[in-house]
């Protein structure tokens, strides 16, 4: 059933038993077409997102439904990140991420400056995704495969 925003009703209108009737079922189909969170209780995971070692990387999409099974077109996801870099110590190192392709464009971005060479940070943030359900990420590595990361999906925002 396609959305039709409910009518307007003015202070001091008189509503007959069929105008609330109609008034109680567009609001009804208003909230239930409105974003919800999905919170799981089994996060989702990714072989490619497990530890792996990633080099500098330019802005490049994670298609979240191939690589995760997260419903196409969610609005955001509620995501876990460990990231680790062998030279943090010593290194401009980070990932961020975004809804967009965009080069440094973030709308959350994790530094380890300063951090001990293989400290682990955790971080548990909110991502909004592009029209398509998905993500973009940038990393800045101190050198080859020297930056780990581990993603895991705890939560979606849908209106499905």
């Amino acid at each position: 059933m396609a959305y039709t925003a409910p009518k307007t009703y003015a202070v001091g209108d008189v509503l007959t038993a069929s105008d609330m009737n109609t008034y109680q079922r567009d609001n009804i189909i208003a909230l239930y077409n409105m974003v919800q969170f999905i919170p799981l209780t089994t996060p989702l995971s990714s072989t490619n997102w497990d530890g792996d070692g990633y080099s500098t990387t330019a802005k490049t999409k994670i298609d979240l439904s191939a690589v995760f099974s997260v419903p196409a077109g969610v609005s955001a996801v509620l995501v876990l990140l460990q990231i680790r870099d062998s030279a943090s110590s010593t290194s401009e190192v980070g990932m961020g991420f975004a809804p967009n392709d965009t080069a440094d464009q973030y709308s959350f971005f994790q530094s380890l400056r300063g951090m001990g060479n293989n400290y682990s940070e955790y971080v548990t943030v909110t991502i909004p995704c592009d029209a398509n359900g998905d993500i973009y990420y940038q990393i800045t590595a101190s050198g080859n495969s020297t930056m780990d990361v581990w993603l895991t999906i705890w939560g979606y925002w849908s209106t499905t």
